[in-house]
């Protein structure tokens, strides 16, 4: 597995060498986008870099990095590679964990899964760190910067390893206040809810949900290759049929059968 991040991670005055990988790998079907030129003819869209100056493609390794000052003008603020890479931000090569909390239980405040595992060097201090901070219930929080921006992290063990999330800012989480509803609900309602609640509360395995969307795209693609007919349902969304309780005992009647 190939490091994304190579740093250290510090509390108090230790300091663990760490690389960090993506934890989480995407799995979609990818499609390309074609211009339908003529019965039976189709034809990738191409869509390369292109400098209007040059009037020509340009290749990775050409392109920089500039802030806009009037961009209809052409006026930037170039920035290299370089320059990036040497920001005065100790959050560059270093996570230091400024506080540890119990728990985050507002889902907004995480973004993107990274898996953070030790140098060779540090194997013993990071054992250690992942131990007490399991032992106690821990979060810790930190800073990290990585593709040009920097973020607000938490990290906690699992499975001998530590996790770490990168996190919005307060300031980028939307405020939901006017969308909170309000209906009065009786205490005949709220039981049965909480009947139907519990009745479907099981241990389950998270590995025994499939990608069905996933899968049905494969079906379909491969359908059109043999030259079949793909198999086609138009989704519908389901109505609420009846009124709120006959739902509810309608839907506990189903899970006890």
């Amino acid at each position: 597995m190939r490091s994304m991040w190579k740093g250290s991670l510090g509390f108090g005055m230790v300091n663990i060498p760490v690389k960090m990988y993506k934890a989480v790998e995407k799995k979609s079907i990818g499609f390309n986008q074609l211009h339908e030129c003529g019965v039976g003819v189709t034809t990738r869209v191409q869509m390369p870099k292109w400098c209007p100056n040059c009037d020509r493609k340009v290749e990775a390794d050409e392109i920089v990095k500039g802030y806009p000052l009037d961009e209809k003008a052409g006026n930037y603020i170039v920035v290299t590679k370089e320059e990036l890479e040497s920001l005065p931000v100790n959050s560059l090569k270093n996570i230091q964990i400024e506080t540890f909390i119990p728990s985050l239980d507002d889902p907004r405040w995480f973004d993107t899964t990274y898996v953070l595992a030790p140098e060779e060097v540090g194997t013993r201090a990071f054992v250690l760190f992942c131990k007490a901070m399991e032992e106690l219930k821990l979060v810790g929080i930190a800073k990290i910067a990585i593709r040009e921006k920097e973020a607000l992290c938490a990290i906690r063990p699992q499975d001998g390893i530590l996790i770490l999330q990168t996190m919005n800012w307060a300031d980028e989480l939307r405020d939901y206040g006017e969308l909170i509803p309000f209906a009065d609900v009786n205490e005949k309602e709220m039981d049965m809810a909480k009947t139907l609640l519990t009745s479907m509360t099981k241990p389950v395995d998270l590995a025994s949900f499939k990608d069905e969307y996933r899968a049905a795209l494969v079906d379909m693609i491969e359908a059109k290759m043999d030259g079949r007919e793909p198999v086609l349902v138009p989704a519908v969304a389901k109505k609420a049929e009846g009124d709120l309780f006959e739902q509810l005992e309608a839907s506990l009647k189903g899970v006890e059968t």
